[in-house]
């Protein structure tokens, strides 16, 4: 009495294992295959009197006119990219770098009544202070002593908007005639 011991199970399983083998091989080759790296490079079609494109295969490829290996394919696309770019020139102005506009002011109450002509004012008013404004002819939130500089920014009718050109300190005083705090230069020491 012969016993196989189960070995006729084991030649089957065998071929099985082999056919799913081979299988998994034929897959991952037909992967690597399909993989565009290493696909074989198609050579370019250059169109007629497309002389950018004939001066890109010379310079990408391997001198007989056509491309054989993927970096060939490569340098001929970064070729035909920096070609046909657009040249473009951008001009950026570059945004307002000074302070703050801190709000607006009665134009003739200032030295710089014209914005465009002159680029800094200075605040000229008989009364204890020139009153700041939120918006042309709108309520004052404070007030600017005699001779503090300005850098106007706009003009709207009578109205300029301003920003300090001094760091601005309170006087610890009342503007007389809005009833708002008075302010004035920094003094450094």
């Amino acid at each position: 009495m012969v016993r196989y011991y189960g070995l006729r199970s084991v030649a089957c399983r065998s071929s099985k294992w082999d056919s799913e083998m081979k299988k998994l091989l034929l897959a991952s080759v037909f992967a690597i295959a399909s993989f565009p790296g290493y696909a074989h490079a198609q050579d370019p079609v250059c169109r007629n009197g497309d002389d950018r494109c004939v001066a890109c295969v010379e310079q990408s490829g391997s001198g007989d006119g056509t491309l054989h290996e993927p970096e060939e394919a490569a340098a001929f696309d970064r070729c035909m990219k920096e070609h046909n770019a657009p040249r473009t020139r951008v001009t950026v102005t570059p945004p307002y770098q000074g302070p703050p506009p801190i709000g607006w002011v009665y134009a003739p109450y200032t030295q710089c009544g014209d914005p465009p002509r002159c680029s800094m004012g200075v605040v000229s008013v008989d009364a204890s202070g020139l009153n700041v404004r939120t918006v042309p002819n709108g309520p004052p939130v404070m007030a600017l002593v005699n001779g503090t500089p300005l850098y106007p920014l706009q003009k709207q009718g009578d109205w300029l908007l301003v920003a300090p050109a001094c760091d601005l300190t309170p006087t610890w005083a009342w503007s007389w005639n809005a009833g708002v705090p008075l302010n004035r230069c920094w003094v450094y020491f």
